[in-house]
């Protein structure tokens, strides 16, 4: 550990893959390393493939999933070795095979103090199946994993400490200003679907005249910019009233071995004042993480009672509006990148810097206002409801 004592002491060094993964998918984990950016002085470094499907890739790909030699063959990433020295070195990825352009920044072990990989997605057999590059990073003193059930194996084969760090979110981009936005969009139920639920959505806001949106698209969508669509799906939540969540990879059980997990879309939601409805794993993690009451409004597998639950929710705006109240609360104190970032800077013994003082205090006072906005709005509400009857 070297001895830190205020944000200019220390310097970090981001690695990213945005120069060449662009996919909607990629933009949390892109929302993330711009949130460090904010907190830290910092250099961010984005190695450039020439494509994925080129030969040296290829080659290395397929090593890496046999013999620890994979190293020896290059990425065929661009050259760009680190020119400072930093005190943290953090490579943020959102599947392991990302981390072989790392080769990219020369030899950046030496040239850092401390050093963490940041795994987004690792399903157990993707584990196994790249050995010999899961053992490479032991390379670094701290793996933090977002998939928990993957943590113990993870350490086994790194023979590093490995800490489970959940998705987030960036609060100040999701989170309303103000607790009475308008929200026209009746239910949101974003990516994949449950085919018969949806069709049943189709049927009743059909015939209710009311705003279902859903995405058309068939093949994996991408993102020009990845701020930028960061925004538009923080607005287009903000402005919707249930916000349907469901399983990791639903429907893809051929690369979860049937693993029940939990993506970023279940803090989205939550972050930006839409009620939560659908279905969420049973699991420790899940539990501890989402620990209130109104987290979820878990739906049952029925399409058909599905809707009328939903339906019912619809009809009672003052109960949506206490449940969004105690949500934000809950996801300003616990769920912002901020106290993700926290747990890996803690790890090392690193204090906070002043950014991140500052931005505890911004998430505070808005967490405040709304809570105080909304208790307003429900008793308003409730007076109005009683006085019809």
């Amino acid at each position: 550990m070297v001895d830190v004592t205020s944000e200019t002491d220390r310097k970090v060094c981001i690695v990213s893959q945005r120069a060449n993964r662009n996919k909607l998918s990629s933009c949390c984990g892109y929302e993330f390393e711009d949130v460090i950016q904010s907190l830290e002085n910092s250099n961010l470094y984005a190695p450039k493939l020439k494509s994925f499907e080129h030969w040296q890739h290829r080659m290395r790909r397929f090593l890496c999933q046999r013999t620890g030699l994979f190293e020896m063959m290059p990425s065929g990433a661009t050259s760009r070795p680190l020119a400072d020295h930093y005190d943290l070195f953090a490579c943020v990825v959102q599947k392991p095979v990302d981390i072989l352009s790392i080769d990219a920044l020369g030899d950046w072990r030496k040239k850092s103090d401390m050093a963490v990989c940041i795994l987004e997605e690792v399903w157990p057999r993707k584990i196994d199946q790249y050995k010999p590059l899961i053992k490479s990073l032991g390379r670094f003193d701290l793996i933090a994993c977002s998939f928990a059930d993957s943590c113990e194996r993870l350490s086994e084969l790194t023979g590093k400490p490995v800490i489970h760090l959940p998705y987030a979110v960036d609060a100040l981009r999701f989170m309303p200003k103000k607790s009475d936005v308008d929200r026209p969009i009746d239910i949101y139920y974003l990516g994949r679907r449950r085919p018969e639920l949806h069709e049943a959505l189709m049927e009743y806001t059909r015939r209710n005249e009311l705003f279902y949106n859903y995405d058309t698209f068939t093949s994996l969508p991408i993102a020009t910019d990845h701020q930028a669509h960061r925004d538009h799906l923080a607005y287009m939540i903000r402005h919707s009233k249930l916000f349907l969540v469901d399983y990791a990879k639903k429907g893809h059980s051929d690369e979860t071995d049937a693993q029940v997990g939990w993506g970023p879309r279940h803090i989205e939601g939550m972050a930006a004042g839409a009620v939560q409805v659908g279905y969420a794993p049973p699991s420790a993690d899940y539990l501890e993480n989402f620990d209130w009451p109104t987290a979820i409004t878990r739906l049952p597998e029925d399409a058909d009672a599905a809707v009328d639950k939903m339906s019912s929710m619809l009809s009672d705006p003052a109960a949506l509006d206490e449940m969004r109240a105690q949500t934000f609360a809950h996801v300003g104190r616990r769920h912002d990148w901020l106290q993700r970032w926290r747990t890996i800077t803690n790890f090392f013994g690193l204090p906070d810097t002043p950014a991140m003082l500052e931005r505890q205090s911004a998430i505070e006072a808005l967490t405040a206002r709304l809570a105080h906005q909304t208790s307003d709005k429900v008793i308003e509400i409730d007076t109005a409801h009683r006085a019809s009857k």
